[in-house]
């Protein structure tokens, strides 16, 4: 299995090439309760052209929880040493999904220079609302376990479009994670605080879901607005009857989103403009 000894334990993390040269790369950042498998719909309408790195955050998948209490900067951290143990320096494309979008922007704001674009797909905004959510959450995983959730989130949390393939699908990523690695995750989002959106000028895509009531509209436009991208830069997405597994519900959409952003921002950040 690809892992890399990364600030005291191991992440799992998937690499896919291009057959020829690769014209960009992306960095594919997952969820609470997911993992790097959560991709896996988008990955191969993207390799034909360009390099996809998936890593499962610490607890999550076959990655180590490790002992430290995670961040949003740990994990951010994370993501840096391990583009760094990869040899990547720059030039990338930060994709971050949900939770994932929080450590997306945070990323995108503390190192800017390695950073051609920046694609949310359903990203959180952090808030006092989030924050009491996700505590009551932890408490319910802490009580439970995480087969209550994986029960009623897959329904939950999907738009009118969705599947009972679909469902499967999230079912499984949740159940295959550990209740102490949800919960540090949960714990994550609880801390989060509202990432330097005014620090980020790099080129924004945020993929929205109609029916998306984990990351409704409201938050995704609070984010947009924030960020100190020009408008011109700035671009919204919204995929209609999807809910917030949008990778899931509606993969190949997705992946042509981020085929066209992620391409274009490497070929302009390559001639300098």
């Amino acid at each position: 299995m690809p892992n890399k000894h990364i600030n005291g334990k191991s992440l799992y993390y998937t690499i896919d090439e291009p057959a020829q040269k690769a014209l960009a790369t992306v960095i594919l950042i997952h969820g609470l309760g997911s993992s790097s498998s959560y991709f896996l719909p988008v990955i191969p309408y993207l390799t034909p052209s360009i390099r996809c790195i998936a890593v499962d955050i610490a607890g999550s998948g076959l990655s180590e929880l490790g002992e430290s209490e995670q961040t949003i900067d740990s994990i951010s951290v994370d993501v840096v040493s391990l583009l760094d143990a990869l040899d990547i320096k720059n030039n990338v494309t930060i994709v971050g999904h949900s939770m994932g979008g929080i450590v997306a922007s945070h990323f995108a704001a503390g190192h800017g220079n390695r950073v051609n674009g920046v694609v949310l797909i359903g990203p959180v905004n952090p808030s006092d609302a989030i924050s009491r959510l996700f505590v009551s959450r932890l408490e319910d995983v802490k009580q439970d376990g995480v087969e209550g959730l994986a029960k009623s989130i897959p329904a939950a949390a999907t738009g009118k479009l969705s599947t009972s393939l679909h469902h499967a699908f999230i079912r499984n990523l949740i159940i295959r994670t550990s209740a102490e690695g949800y919960m540090s995750l949960c714990r994550v989002i609880s801390t989060a605080k509202v990432p330097n959106y005014e620090a980020i000028t790099a080129p924004l895509l945020l993929i929205a879901g109609s029916d998306d009531k984990t990351a409704p509209m409201e938050g995704c436009e609070a984010i947009i607005q924030r960020y100190a991208t020009s408008k011109a830069l700035k671009n919204t997405k919204v995929l209609e009857g999807i809910g917030h597994w949008h990778c899931i519900e509606a993969g190949d959409v997705v992946a042509k989103h981020i085929k066209d952003f992620a391409l274009r921002e490497s070929v302009l950040s390559s001639e300098g403009i």
